[in-house]
């Protein structure tokens, strides 16, 4: 993956790409695999290779937009933010096309309908919190999409247990605002 990765990115980028891959890889596929596996997803590790390689891709991209004088705090929030978006986009994805079950075909048709409109307003409030503020998105993203929990999610960010709790509780108002939005231009 690394050479890919590599071949698509300006040869000035290649150490800083080098860097965080040699620095992230390992970490970011064992954290891929522990959500998709809690989440019991029968094919966990593909989808974590998956959302890994997303991930780089789009660092790779976006290379330039990493500041590597900020602080090695700074540098892990934004790969582990990309990362956590390339796993809610899989969740996103592959909710629309879970496979279906024996209960489904015992649904009533009112049943079949309201779990449909319970999978597109998920799906509307997935696609709301990547676009908010990055900050939010991340937090919002791995408290709600990835279940863990505030201590969690302190760590990986590096942030304090209050942060975090002061950007669900603003992120949330974002969110609720956002998807009023959405409702009211439909």
């Amino acid at each position: 993956m690394l050479q890919f990765l590599l071949s698509i990115s300006d040869e000035s980028d290649h150490a800083k790409i080098i860097y965080i891959y040699n620095k992230y890889h390992e970490f970011m596929i064992k954290f891929a695999v522990s959500k998709f596996k809690n989440m019991g997803r029968s094919n966990y590790v593909f989808d974590a290779e998956d959302a890994v390689q997303s991930a780089f891709v789009k660092i790779t991209r976006y290379i330039n937009n990493i500041d590597f004088s900020a602080s090695e705090k700074n540098i892990k929030n934004y790969v582990f933010s990309i990362l956590s978006n390339e796993i809610c986009n899989i969740i996103s994805e592959n909710t629309e096309f879970d496979e279906l079950d024996e209960e489904f075909y015992d649904k009533t048709d009112d049943d079949f309908i309201e779990e449909l409109h319970i999978k597109e307003r998920y799906n509307q409030a997935v696609r709301a919190i990547e676009n908010l503020d990055e900050r939010y998105s991340t937090t919002m993203f791995l408290l709600y999409c990835n279940e863990m929990s505030v201590n969690e999610i302190s760590d990986l960010m590096d942030i304090s247990s209050k942060t975090v709790y002061t950007r669900i509780s603003r992120g949330k108002k974002l969110l609720i605002d956002s998807l009023r939005e959405v409702m009211a231009n439909e």
